[in-house]
């Protein structure tokens, strides 16, 4: 755990654990004068520093598997009403995996009012009321909207290191665009990672409108890759804020989960994600009727 401590500037032993809540522990933040040394120096000192270097690090991932909840309401979070994706993607080969289901709760019961899977590239549709799946197209699965999901709706992967070095510098040349609101050290079933609080905050630019998650589609556009053929688009609106809790591998820092809170104009979205990179992408059997996946992470302050 030494690079944890040199992430953190803390111990990473002696807590005890509790089984649904993470123990944490503030973080101070170190400053240059506190570097012995140049690699020291070129550790992220910050939230905001750390947040990048992990999107950086998703950046470079060639594949990644994603169990996530969309919740488009804040009175049925957490646990109520949303949608629930089971997605994974490899950016070389372009195999695909896209489970998408509407979960409806109500009435003290809970189901799955449909469900679209892609299978290869074929796209298959279930309706709760006629119980069976039917072929929906044959040549295009995901749709573009879809691809947003491929992801976690605002990072990508399979980029080059310059590609990579190219997106998250852009990102965070957007000066007040994305800031650090804490930073600290939990632990989660006998493993102890680094807890993140970032925003971003809408920037204006002349008269027009502020611009908030768009930014990081621009920021793509750089990178000078085709979002469509390497696919990447937001969940989130162009000029929204958001609010994010990112927990990040001190070893990889990458992220293994996420709460992203978008907020603005009457717009409340809650997005959770539990990440896993590097593996061949999940297969699945069709079934007779969808299940509803569970996330792993329970959601903050439950």
């Amino acid at each position: 755990m030494a690079l944890l401590a040199a992430v953190c500037g803390c111990a990473v032993t002696g807590w005890g654990e509790r089984p649904q809540a993470a123990e944490s522990t503030a973080v101070a933040t170190p400053s240059p004068k506190d570097a012995k040394d140049g690699e020291d120096a070129k550790k992220p000192a910050d939230a905001r520093e750390l947040y990048l270097e992990s999107l950086r690090q998703q950046a470079l991932q060639p594949s990644v598997n994603l169990v996530q909840e969309y919740y488009r309401q804040e009175k049925f979070y957490p646990g109520g009403s949303r949608n629930v994706v089971v997605s994974g993607f490899d950016y070389r080969t372009k195999d695909v995996r896209l489970e998408k289901s509407q979960v409806t709760v109500a009435g003290g019961k809970t189901w799955t009012a449909w469900a679209t899977w892609c299978r290869g590239r074929s796209e298959e549709w279930f309706w709760t009321g006629e119980g069976s799946w039917e072929m929906r197209s044959s040549t295009r699965c995901p749709s573009l909207p879809s691809q947003a999901w491929l992801n976690d709706g605002l990072g990508v992967g399979g980029l080059t290191e310059k590609q990579a070095d190219i997106f998250v510098g852009q990102l965070g040349d957007y000066k007040g665009l994305i800031r650090g609101r804490g930073m600290s050290v939990v632990k989660r079933n006998g493993k102890p990672y680094v807890r993140l609080e970032i925003s971003v905050t809408p920037l204006r630019f002349g008269t027009g409108s502020a611009v908030g998650a768009g930014l990081y589609q621009d920021a793509f556009k750089y990178t000078e890759l085709d979002s469509f053929t390497h696919p990447y688009s937001l969940l989130a609106n162009g000029g929204s804020a958001v609010d994010i809790v990112r927990y990040i591998d001190p070893e990889t820092r990458l992220p293994v989960y996420s709460e992203m809170l978008e907020t603005g104009k009457g717009t409340w979205m809650m997005h959770r994600v539990v990440y896993e990179f590097g593996s061949p992408v999940g297969k699945s059997t069709l079934p007779a009727k969808p299940g509803i996946a569970r996330l792993t992470w329970q959601p903050e302050g439950t």
